[in-house]
C-alpha cells in the first residue's frame, strides 16, 4: 500500500497513473517514496449526543445511523455490501443530498485510509441506481469529470462529498445506514 495520506489514481488525459497527497497537496506521476506512516489515527471515540438512539459504534443523524468502517477496514463493493449487512445495515445510500456533506466532515474528524468510500450505487443496463427500495437517482452530485466510465459502482470522494464511479474490485472504506 501507499504511505498514509497518498492515492493512486488514473488520469485520462496522460493514460497513466498519478499519485496525489491529500496531506500536502502534491501530485506526482511516480510512486512516493516519503510520507506519513502506514498506520492509521486511533479510533475517534463517538459521544453519548452523536450516537442518539443508535447502537455502540454508530452515528445518529437525519433520522438515521450511519457506521464507519475503521481505518484499516476496507472492503470491495461486494465485501463492504456484505459487512454492513453483518453490521445490521445496508451500504450508504443518500436520500438526502446533504448527507454526503455531513459524512464528509465527519470524515474529516474520524480519518479512513482511502480516499473514497462506497455507496450502495451501482451501474444496471446502462442506468444508475440505489438498489431497490431506495428513492429514485436523481440530481446526483458528480465529481467533476464523472462519470468517467471507469467503473459500476459508486464511491463519494471523501474530500469533496461528490460522487465518482469507481471499479467495484477497489477496495475501500465503507459507511453503513440503517434506521435506529
Amino acid at each position: 500500500g501507499l504511505p498514509y495520506g497518498w492515492e493512486k489514481k488514473f488520469d485520462g488525459k496522460m493514460n497513466g497513473f498519478v499519485y496525489i497527497n491529500h496531506v500536502t497537496g502534491e501530485t506526482r506521476t511516480s510512486p512516493p517514496t516519503h510520507g506519513s506512516s502506514g498506520t492509521g489515527p486511533a479510533p475517534v471515540q463517538i459521544s453519548a449526543r452523536e450516537q442518539g438512539a443508535c447502537k455502540s459504534g454508530w452515528r445518529y443523524a437525519f433520522n438515521f445511523c450511519y457506521y464507519i468502517s475503521a481505518f484499516a477496514d476496507i472492503q470491495s463493493h461486494s465485501g463492504a455490501q456484505a459487512a454492513c449487512k453483518t453490521q445490521g445495515g445496508e451500504l450508504f445510500w443518500p436520500q438526502f443530498v446533504y448527507e454526503s456533506f455531513f459524512l464528509k466532515k465527519t470524515l474529516n474528524k474520524v480519518k479512513i485510509s482511502t480516499h473514497f468510500f462506497w455507496t450502495n450505487g451501482e451501474k444496471h443496463s446502462g442506468k444508475w441506481d440505489w438498489g431497490t427500495g431506495h428513492p429514485a437517482f436523481s440530481n446526483p452530485k458528480w465529481s467533476a469529470g464523472q462519470p468517467d466510465g471507469s467503473g459500476t459502482c459508486l464511491a463519494v470522494y471523501a474530500h469533496t462529498g461528490f460522487l465518482d464511479d469507481q471499479p467495484c474490485e477497489t477496495q475501500y472504506n465503507y459507511v453503513c445506514k440503517t434506521k435506529p
